[in-house]
């Protein structure tokens, strides 16, 4: 993974050769680090952009699916855009990010000349969070990435993590173990409502497990595949065990699921239910 969760991880989609060192610089002074990329292949995004059969939601196909795969891996706290690039499709990669649930709250910043009124007002009807002069961004950069990141509460999760789970917490996963997806989903819900704080990420990636299994169960793989793909933001930064819970061996499951699902192979979605899903585990019943 190329962007661990907790660094201050800043991608930038540029190729502008005087501005790359300075940006390498000010995500180090800050602590962190930044990727650049100034192709598409950079990103290992080599298929050409296709329709989105359901507007407003992930892609599944093409370099869009591509460069949203890539970003879901990688979980930058901040994208740069540099809206002077020729090789960088930026007014559909910043509608697909965040048009897309599973990447929209990544904050992205634009920036290009302040002759060039017309793609920057683009960059703000495209979605992006700020769209500054290529002249602004040089002048505050540090203050910029600063104020606009997001890198996860890594702190915060893990002592979240240390509390045990609620009483209807714990009976929701005992639905989801049992293959009550519906009744899981609304009993998770209700106890990630009655929480506040980092610790309860658990319980969203949960809802979202047992949201996943859900659309299988009614035959819907495209809307499981979407919901495994929004699963990543919240599944993991989390660390092994969460509030007693084996995440590292629901993170297996998950890719199991999601690489059975992106490669037909002729089964229907009840076989691959059946070979993905197991119940989730208590930490202390791994070590036994």
């Amino acid at each position: 993974m190329d962007g661990p969760a907790g660094d201050l991880y800043l991608l930038a989609l540029t190729d502008d050769l005087i501005l790359i060192p300075r940006l390498e610089d000010a995500a180090r002074r800050l602590g962190g680090r930044a990727r650049i990329a100034g192709r598409p292949e950079d990103l290992s995004v080599r298929s050409e952009s296709l329709p989105r059969p359901v507007p407003l939601t992930e892609p599944l196909e093409g370099g869009d699916a591509e460069f949203v795969r890539r970003i879901v891996d990688e979980r930058p706290g901040l994208i740069l855009v540099d809206l002077s690039s020729k090789a960088i499709p930026w007014q559909t990669w910043i509608q697909v990010l965040k048009t897309s649930a599973a990447t929209r709250r990544i904050p992205i910043v634009a920036f290009g000349p302040h002759v060039e009124g017309e793609a920057l007002e683009r960059a703000r009807g495209a979605g992006a969070d700020l769209v500054v002069t290529r002249g602004e961004l040089h002048a505050s950069l540090a203050e910029i990435i600063s104020a606009w990141a997001r890198p996860p509460d890594l702190e915060g999760i893990a002592l979240g993590c240390r509390e045990p789970l609620s009483q209807e917490a714990r009976r929701g996963l005992e639905q989801l173990n049992r293959g009550e997806f519906f009744e899981a989903h609304e009993t998770l819900e209700h106890a990630w409502k009655a929480e506040a704080g980092p610790g309860r990420e658990l319980l969203r990636s949960l809802i979202q497990v047992a949201v996943a299994y859900l659309q299988l169960e009614r035959g819907n793989r495209r809307g499981a595949q979407k919901i495994l793909l929004r699963l990543r933001q919240w599944l993991d930064p989390l660390p092994s065990p969460c509030r007693g819970v084996d995440v590292e061996s629901l993170r297996a499951q998950m890719e199991t699921l999601r690489n059975a699902l992106a490669t037909p192979d002729g089964r229907d979605l009840e076989q691959i239910v059946r070979l993905a899903f197991r119940p989730i585990p208590w930490a202390d019943e791994r070590r036994r």
